[in-house]
């Protein structure tokens, strides 16, 4: 478990000001505090063609320590283990993220789940995309809005959930010119897992012919929109602008993953 300092330091990593206690109000602020500041991104896969280390102590030292980012199973986890430290019940959970498409997709993202007050909250630093900008009740077919963005639980078994959102996302791509609509973004199970069990599931998302391992992906939720990259092509969405911008090199693509991501590869 992460010490004092640890917590500070992951704490000040994230911008999150003040004491953090064992309530909505801080799992809220925890959740946008990080989506804002670590970004998801899986530089290192490409560049190395592994997978990355899932021990405590790596996934410390990559996060906080120097600043990156990772996927889902590097920065659930990483944050799963601050809200343990801080005092929450939180545990992962199996996951497919849909993202709008059609028929089941295979178990393939490490999700996050934390019982609170007899309520179980469904929330996401670690998915790239439309997740929650904080903690959604998992309360079937009631509408939430966070943070200005729809998201309605939808119970499919008993056990497993589906997260619904409005949008204009086709797949894993905003459209301006279709209208919004409401789909499925992701599916939680509920099922207690281990943390030994997204080890081979981490490895075969970080093979060739997998997103991660072919492209170089990042995305960080802003105040009011989110940076997206895609190998050299940045997608710049900020209180409803648009912005694109490609990127011509090597040296134009790291000084932007500098400037808008924070990282320093």
């Amino acid at each position: 478990m992460f010490s004092q300092d640890q917590i500070q330091a992951y704490l000040d990593r994230i911008g999150f000001v003040g004491e953090p206690s064992v309530s909505k109000e801080t799992l809220d602020e925890l959740v946008f505090c990080h989506q804002k500041s670590v970004p998801f991104e899986t530089y290192d896969i490409h560049a190395t063609g592994k997978a990355p280390a899932l021990d405590e102590a790596s996934l410390y030292d990559k996060i906080v320590v120097r600043c990156r980012g990772g996927y889902c199973f590097e920065l659930n986890k990483t944050f799963e283990l601050l809200l343990v430290a801080i005092g929450f019940d939180a545990r992962p959970v199996l996951s497919r993220a849909v993202r709008g498409r059609e028929g089941r997709m295979p178990i393939n993202h490490r999700g996050l789940l934390v019982t609170l007050d007899g309520i179980d909250y469904s929330l996401d630093v670690g998915f790239g995309g439309p997740m929650p900008a904080g903690a959604l009740a998992l309360i079937d077919g009631q509408e939430q809005n966070i943070r200005g963005e729809l998201y309605t639980p939808r119970n499919i078994d008993g056990m497993w959930w589906a997260i619904d959102r409005i949008t204009r996302c086709s797949l894993d791509f905003f459209d301006d010119n279709v209208p919004e609509r409401k789909q499925t973004e992701l599916e939680v199970c509920l099922a207690k897992v281990e943390d030994i069990d997204f080890g081979p599931l981490s490895t075969a998302f970080s093979q060739p012919g997998t997103l991660f391992h072919d492209f170089i992906v990042c995305n960080r939720r802003l105040e009011n929109g989110h940076y997206a990259l895609k190998d050299y092509v940045l997608t710049i969405r900020d209180n409803g602008q648009k912005t694109v911008v490609e990127f011509a090199n090597d040296e134009e693509l790291n000084a932007a993953l500098l400037e808008y991501f924070g990282m320093r590869v």
